[in-house]
């Protein structure tokens, strides 16, 4: 099918344009870093902290995971102008939600905390709510043949691994209304270590024999 061919490269090109934002943001810290120990900058070291960072990694998983909830829908896809539509609204709000991670001029931000604390809840609230329309518009595009499909293919480890998954999102929501350091470190560890060991359990049960 061209049309879901081109479509679904639209959808590749504007999700790697979103991690791409967040990877600047990391890359832009590393630079000043790298300026400041070099003594090439005057005044005082900006405090980076663990509070951007760890937020930067959970957007990117996050965006990552997105990416492969999807991709496991791209044989429904409809190729019309709804479709096409909801694709650039989705993405750009996660273009946006990525541009706020890490501030444009790190320099004007002698504590990254307090970015953080001002940015936190626009991210969280925008990653939930993409989260969110993702699934109903997944739900939407499931027939019922699909839906029977992947429950026969549904094991009771995969199953586990699914609940496991899902937990994050509670605490995403938490992490919305959390306002002490360490709860927000907490949450975000959690947040960051959930997808990886999802990833790391998955390929062992896909791995054969």
């Amino acid at each position: 099918m061209p049309g879901f061919n081109f479509l679904f490269e639209a959808f590749v090109l504007l999700v790697g344009l979103a991690m791409a934002e967040v990877l600047s943001g990391f890359a832009r810290v590393l630079k000043l870093r790298t300026r400041r120990k070099a003594g090439l900058d005057g005044g005082e070291a900006i405090h980076i902290g663990w509070l951007v960072p760890m937020l930067g990694l959970v957007v990117i998983l996050d965006q990552s995971t997105f990416f492969l909830h999807m991709y496991g829908f791209r044989n429904l896809m409809p190729f019309n102008g709804g479709t096409i539509m909801a694709i650039l609204l989705t993405i750009g709000w996660y273009y946006l939600i990525a541009s706020m991670t890490f501030p444009d001029e790190p320099e004007d931000w002698p504590d990254f905390d307090e970015w953080y604390w001002r940015q936190k809840r626009f991210i969280i609230g925008g990653v939930i709510g993409i989260n969110v329309v993702s699934m109903i518009g997944a739900g939407f595009m499931a027939t019922p043949d699909v839906q029977a499909e992947m429950a026969a293919q549904m094991t009771p480890q995969m199953a586990f691994l699914n609940l496991f998954a899902l937990s994050v999102f509670p605490a995403m929501i938490c992490l919305f209304f959390a306002k002490g350091r360490r709860t927000n470190l907490i949450l975000l560890a959690f947040m960051i270590l959930n997808p990886l060991i999802y990833g790391a359990m998955m390929i062992g049960i896909q791995q054969p024999g």
